[in-house]
């Protein structure tokens, strides 16, 4: 059996399922709840399909994010980066729950759309991850080094805490990840 061939293709065909029915129910079951998409088509809250290869896979345009410059813990950031456009498209407080305490200020919450490492005492980020004893957290970019939301939250797996967490954060396992202690 040619293992190359079949993990792959098995890959392809069973991770939308795993991640569907995580969606199902969840916080992060928006069906019926924006004015594209229809009940029974789930993922296309967040994802268009059959785009071409120079337009994005994810929300629709006029859904997108595009608030500008953002305060963050630290400083500013430009335009967000990657997955944070997705994530404060919803959790700017138009959809969802705003994760800062407006459309633009997110100084209460962990930063984001910045360069990783950002100081010392961070672990070493090697191929894109960084790796701590509980496990690997991505980070995203053309070069590999952009911590995003996404960095730390997978939108399709709610976790034990249902806090949608990469690494489940008992004893500080999320955050020993990046922050050596």
């Amino acid at each position: 059996m040619n293992f190359r061939v079949i993990l792959p293709l098995a890959l392809i065909l069973f991770l939308p399922v795993a991640a569907l029915a995580s969606v199902v129910g969840s916080k992060h079951d928006l069906r019926g709840a924006l004015s594209y998409g229809s009940p029974q088509e789930i993922c296309k809250v967040c994802h268009i399909p059959h785009r071409s290869a120079t337009e994005s896979f994810l929300i629709p345009s006029e859904r997108i994010y595009s608030g500008g410059s953002v305060t963050i813990y630290g400083g500013t950031v430009g335009q967000p980066g990657n997955s944070s456009t997705i994530c404060l498209s919803c959790h700017d407080g138009t959809l969802a729950p705003a994760v800062g305490t407006s459309s633009t200020d997110f100084t209460h919450s962990h930063p984001f759309s910045i360069t990783y490492p950002v100081k010392t005492g961070m672990t070493v980020a090697a191929g894109g991850k960084v790796t701590g004893a509980y496990g690997a957290l991505p980070l995203e970019g053309a070069a590999e080094n952009q911590l995003e939301c996404g960095s730390c939250h997978n939108p399709h797996e709610r976790g034990n805490s249902g806090k949608y967490l990469r690494l489940e954060n008992t004893n500080s396992n999320l955050c020993l990840t990046c922050h050596q202690k």
